[in-house]
């Protein structure tokens, strides 16, 4: 299995600097940023929350495009964001960015796109009604401008630059699907698939093959398979439970779980239980005096169903049920210090290393 990792993608670009010289000596194979306007932390909550000590504001994102030339310029292996959208990117300017730069960094870049989530649009005047048919429509035009350098109408809109990169050839296309007209499109335009949900390994691969018949219904080689797991070092499983339960400010990510999720723990969501977690709520809509007072009272059963929780050894068997599911190319997104801060960081500074060495032997 081929390993990658989400870079820090925030201000100060310090951290990323000293993370890269880490990352170079642990091996991966891949470098991720995500394309986040605001995150997941309610800024009024962030000086309660032990990651503040690494960062004064948790919104503090760079552009990834224009962070990953600059990471181009630092290491040899392919960059890719995970994910953006099809609203606030179209697909000229998605196509001419990745071919860019493919052609700029030495290892290649790859397009992770999905139909995006309310944090980054609503916020800032985007519209949110149908992000899958927008996004549909973008990946029509951005597949036929990457395959063809023109538009999928056949008009004059068309691509000047190289669409092959000399070594590592066209920018690939990763689709973040869940739902099925979702894995539909990726079957049909994606060269990857990148969910970031959690899901049962088994319902990863039932997934993936829907994927595969869709894409071979569409004439193109089935996708690359992949997965985008929130990972949270500890201990153990059981002392990741007391750490949360002492600090419960970070129990807050089961507000990304689903509503049925919420409903099946006996509880109702803040935005009731059709919420699709991740894709609708923005915690910074959300008072921070009844999300300190909520935090408690979600159950460390449901943060499980949002983050990967463990130490090594446990994370490895968790994920070695979807490496039996066709899983491919995972790319961690390292969340450790959300409860423990830099302390928990260091004291866990060398499981990273060993969970990459056991996953790319699966």
């Amino acid at each position: 299995m081929k390993v990658g990792i989400n870079l820090p993608s925030q201000f100060p670009w310090a951290s990323t600097a000293a993370m890269l010289e880490v990352y170079e000596q642990v091996g991966f194979d891949s470098y991720w940023s995500p394309d986040h306007i605001l995150g997941v932390f309610h800024p009024e909550l962030w000086s309660e929350t032990p990651l503040s000590a690494l960062a004064a504001d948790p919104d503090a994102f760079y552009d990834p495009f224009v962070y990953g030339a600059k990471v181009g310029t630092m290491t040899d292996l392919p960059f890719g964001i995970s994910v953006t959208d099809a609203t606030r990117r179209g697909a000229a300017d998605l196509a001419r960015t990745a071919l860019t730069l493919n052609d700029l960094n030495p290892g290649g870049f790859i397009l992770g796109i999905g139909s995006g989530e309310a944090e980054s649009l609503l916020p800032f005047g985007y519209p949110f009604d149908k992000p899958v048919g927008v996004l549909e429509d973008v990946l029509r035009d951005l597949r036929s401008l990457l395959d063809t350098g023109k538009m999928a109408d056949g008009g004059v809109g068309r691509m000047g630059l190289p669409l092959q990169a000399e070594g590592r050839g066209s920018p690939p296309v990763w689709v973040a699907g869940h739902g099925p007209r979702m894995l539909r499109l990726t079957g049909q335009y994606g060269d990857g698939w990148i969910p970031a949900w959690w899901m049962k390994p088994d319902e990863y691969g039932e997934k993936r093959e829907v994927i595969a018949q869709h894409a071979a219904e569409a004439g193109r080689p089935a996708p690359e398979n992949s997965l985008l797991p929130f990972v949270l070092f500890a201990e153990s499983q059981d002392r990741a439970a007391e750490m949360f339960d002492a600090e419960p400010l970070g129990k807050l990510f089961g507000l990304f779980a689903m509503g049925h999720i919420w409903e099946s723990h006996g509880m109702q969501h803040p935005l009731g239980n059709d919420s699709l977690g991740f894709v609708d709520v923005i915690i910074h809509d959300l008072d921070p005096n009844e999300l300190r007072d909520l935090a408690g009272q979600i159950p460390f059963d449901m943060v499980k169903e949002v983050l990967f929780i463990g130490n090594s050894d446990e994370l490895a068997t968790q994920f070695e049920g979807y490496a039996r599911n066709g899983l491919e190319h995972i790319v961690l997104a390292n969340i450790t210090g959300v409860v423990g801060g830099m302390e928990e960081i260091m004291a866990r500074g060398m499981e990273l290393p060993t969970l990459k060495n056991t996953l790319s032997e699966l």
